[in-house]
């Protein structure tokens, strides 16, 4: 079956490189071997049929750079029995063909339609011949009695060709229906396909339901909710007691630390919580990838007397109301992750006993205070200011009995 071939092989030239060619010449000389390659093709099915053979196994070859070795040899194999079978049924068609009785030429005085009666008299008129056919004289006339020989050869070489182009477009589509499913396992589920014919590719289909079983196992649980209430609205927040309290922020912006005393701070603390076991829950949008690890939180020392002078320079001791003043005097708090909330921060002491003592404080975050005050009686002495007015300015001090 492979003997056909070496006679379109054979027409293709040797190159020789150490010969000189003509410009344009070596194109001529191919353009005229493809050129009788094709007359041959075209004059012999057999040459048609093995040429397209020979483009299958090479665009076979070239689609199949992705499969194993065992797919590639199915897939080979398959391809042979194709055209096997297309041969063979080509072979027995063609037989058939040559074995069909020609048709009897019409006979002179017979009794066929349009044979001409034997008492009828004829007119012989002499043909002149046209100018095209001068011009042409290899061109080909038909009368109505007779059909060309190669008429009845295109046709069959036609309807060959078309028989054939069926099955290669069918073998074509199972190939790329294979290919397809083995590359997206999904679409045959979708498309409603049947099961594949390959055990390797079945293996390589997993089941919908397996797929989304598996997801659903590998998704992590959701964590549990926070043994507090979480706010929601966007804020700074006091936890005591199970309860929230939202914390305002001062006007006055946060010293540094190495400020010992701010400018007076004039407006009253806002919120309050029953003890010092506050943490704090920060719920903001700017703070979910830019947390802070550790946070400050400072004493809002309250100013409860002045000293003055007279004119004749006798000190005394005037009170003062709604007067405080930010200390540097800290207290260092952890800032942790709620699981489940990526926008909030809890703030909490390291040391689970730690409590602030009664009076004013701020939370700082970067250079902004949010003040509280813990509730009871004030008897830490760094909560509580003197102040001296003196010519050249004030000056503070802690109290000796707050």
């Amino acid at each position: 079956m492979d003997q056909p071939d070496k006679t379109i092989n054979s027409e293709l030239p040797r190159i020789d490189q150490d010969k000189e060619v003509a410009p344009h010449a070596q194109e001529i000389e191919y353009a005229l071997i493809l050129q009788r390659m094709i007359n041959v093709v075209n004059e012999d099915p057999e040459q048609m049929r093995l040429a397209i053979y020979q483009l299958a196994r090479a665009k076979l070859k070239s689609d199949t750079g992705w499969a194993n070795d065992v797919e590639k040899k199915r897939l080979t194999t398959a391809l042979e029995t194709a055209i096997q079978g297309v041969e063979k049924f080509s072979a027995s068609r063609e037989e058939r063909e040559r074995l069909l009785p020609a048709a009897a030429p019409p006979q002179i005085g017979s009794d066929a339609p349009g044979a001409a009666s034997p008492n009828s008299v004829s007119t012989v008129t002499p043909v002149t011949p046209g100018p095209e056919d001068i011009l042409m004289p290899e061109r080909v006339y038909s009368t109505s009695g007779f059909q060309p020989v190669m008429e009845v050869r295109t046709t069959t070489l036609l309807a060959t060709l078309a028989r054939f182009c069926v099955g290669m477009s069918m073998f074509i589509a199972v190939f790329c229906l294979g290919y397809y499913r083995e590359r997206l396992p999904f679409i045959g589920e979708h498309l409603k396909f049947g099961q594949p014919t390959s055990p390797t590719v079945a293996r390589q289909i997993p089941d919908a339901s397996q797929q989304v079983a598996t997801e659903t196992k590998v998704a992590p649980p959701s964590p549990p909710p926070p043994p507090f209430p979480v706010p929601t609205d966007y804020g700074i927040y006091a936890l005591n007691d199970g309860a929230l309290s939202e914390l305002q922020p001062l006007a006055e912006r946060v010293p540094d630390k190495r400020i010992a005393m701010s400018t007076p701070v004039s407006e009253p603390s806002r919120t309050t919580v029953s003890d010092g076991k506050a943490r704090f829950i920060l719920f903001r949008r700017d703070l979910a990838g830019n947390a802070p690890e550790r946070m400050d939180v400072r004493v809002v020392a309250r100013v409860v007397r002045a000293l003055t002078f007279d004119a004749k320079g006798k000190p005394g001791y005037s009170p003062v109301s709604d007067a405080w003043n930010i200390r540097n005097t800290t207290y260092e708090f952890r800032v942790r992750p709620i699981p489940g909330y990526p926008e909030m921060l809890l703030v909490q002491s390291d040391k689970p006993d730690f409590a602030l003592s009664p009076g004013r404080y701020i939370l700082v975050l970067k250079d902004q205070g949010y003040d509280f005050t813990v509730v009871g009686k004030v008897t830490d002495p760094v909560q509580c200011l003197e102040r001296t007015d003196a010519a050249n300015g004030a000056f503070y001090s802690e109290c000796q009995k707050p």
